[in-house]
């Protein structure tokens, strides 16, 4: 790997070891220990696992964080910002939205084509568009985003089968997704859309932390004081 003794002390330090060959000593009795918690585990738990562990795994070899760095400062950067998905990418829409308004981005998530119809009609330059598609057949979503940036928005799309089309937005992230497609995969594929938000989020909050942390910070005083006060309306009436 060409790293140096002197790097290897540092990062097992950094772990919490007095030094490198604690480290490897630790490494080694852990690796050795049979792996009792798998044998508890009917064929049926493990292949779902398994499934779950595939697909971070694929994850993890599509991501770009230099892409990253970008989309991240494409939120920053818009004045709002909208969420589009249908179905199960609905919900990965709101989660979205439920995220970032929390440290201050002024944004919504559309789940319909009425929606995304209305949304993209009012959009201007300083708008950036999110939309979701695993499959990358939405149409929906994708006619969406090509509107929205005719109206002068930005666009990035989240997929794992990018096509022609997909040139034309200002973003496409590669999603990973699984070689099948029975029911319980269609669960899973949703993991690396979950993960690439909650990666997304963090190069966020890296941007000017300090004021997003206060900004969050008073979403929640505000909420337990709303809280607090209907508490004492109830008591009065």
């Amino acid at each position: 790997l060409h790293i140096s003794q002197a790097a290897l002390t540092r990062f097992a330090k950094k772990c919490g070891f007095t030094g490198y060959r604690e480290f490897v000593f630790q490494y080694q009795h852990q690796s050795s220990k049979p792996d009792t918690h798998s044998h508890k585990h009917s064929p049926l738990t493990k292949r779902v696992l398994r499934s779950y562990s595939i697909m971070r795994e694929q994850t993890q070899d599509l991501i770009d964080e230099e892409q990253l760095e970008r989309v991240a400062q494409l939120i920053d950067d818009a004045e709002r910002v909208y969420f589009f998905g249908t179905g199960s990418s609905g919900l990965i829409a709101r989660e979205m939205k439920l995220r970032f308004m929390r440290l201050g981005v002024v944004c919504e998530a559309l789940t319909d084509q009425d929606g995304f119809a209305w949304t993209t009609s009012i959009m201007d330059e300083n708008c950036l568009v999110l939309g979701f598609s695993l499959s990358g057949t939405t149409q929906s979503v994708l006619d969406s985003l090509l509107d929205a940036k005719e109206m002068g928005a930005k666009t990035i799309l989240f997929t794992s089968a990018p096509n022609k089309n997909s040139q034309a937005y200002t973003e496409t992230v590669l999603v990973a997704s699984h070689s099948q497609s029975s029911y319980i995969q269609r669960i899973s594929a949703q993991l690396p859309m979950l993960i690439l938000i909650d990666l997304i989020y963090a190069y966020f909050l890296e941007i000017n932390r300090e004021s997003k942390e206060k900004i969050f910070n008073s979403y929640w005083e505000n909420k337990k004081l709303n809280g607090y006060r209907r508490q004492k309306r109830v008591r009065k009436s």
